[in-house]
């Protein structure tokens, strides 16, 4: 969605996508710059202002009990946590080592369908790997899954995807994916991943483990 050029442009596209904004934290106030202020101070102030309305609001922050709160961010399908020092100053601009992103990761057995050739240092090796999950008999695309090898992963993979080629797509409906190449639906992969598209494909997802203890027929 684009730019609103006009109010009324912005209140047509405001009542067809809403928009809530989440304010986390406070950098100025009352004409005085607080990014040197401690993270709890600056809290304390965004709390004292009361900040709630039709669009807007102000969450609360959860001070100790992390394992319980990435445990509710994990059972509530969010993406995870932002973790922050109470002594932290903001820090404009700059990737902090005091706000840490803790994601939750997700865990699922998928049939590798096909691949796409590498480029570079990964010349002749697999750059990716194109996944399914089997539902009612056939093996629907979940994702392309290119991150968390090492270079033997990747070696002893390539091996096993050549000794599988085949000519036709074995996914349900042709993945979107230049220059692929298509394996018999055999080798089962277990990958991590953050959360699923509304199409149900796997977000962020990164390579685990082979499962030569599975079968594609074990997961249907």
């Amino acid at each position: 969605m684009g730019l609103a050029g006009s109010p009324a442009e912005a209140a047509r596209m405001a009542a067809r996508v809403p928009a809530h904004l989440m304010l986390f934290d406070v950098v100025h106030l009352d004409g005085r710059l607080l990014t040197k202020l401690p993270y709890a101070e600056r809290r304390e102030r965004l709390a004292g202002l009361k900040l709630a309305g039709p669009a807007w609001s102000t969450p609360s922050a959860i001070v100790g009990h992390g394992t319980q709160a990435w445990e509710m961010a994990r059972d509530a399908g969010l993406e995870g946590l932002i973790a922050k020092g109470l002594t932290s100053r903001y820090e404009p601009g700059a990737r902090s080592k005091t706000w840490v992103k803790i994601k939750v990761h997700r865990i699922a057995d998928v049939v590798i369908g096909g691949w796409v050739p590498g480029r570079g240092r990964l010349t002749g090796l697999p750059g990716a790997v194109l996944v399914g999950e089997r539902r009612n008999g056939l093996l629907h695309y979940a994702g392309s899954v290119g991150t968390g090898w090492s270079q033997a992963d990747r070696t002893r993979l390539a091996d096993l995807l050549q000794a599988t080629a085949i000519d036709a797509c074995p996914f349900a409906q042709v993945p979107p994916v230049t220059g692929a190449r298509w394996v018999l639906p055999r080798l089962v992969g277990e990958v991590r991943y953050t959360s699923r598209t509304r199409a149900g494909r796997l977000r962020n997802p990164s390579w685990h483990r082979l499962r030569p203890d599975l079968t594609p027929d074990d997961l249907a």
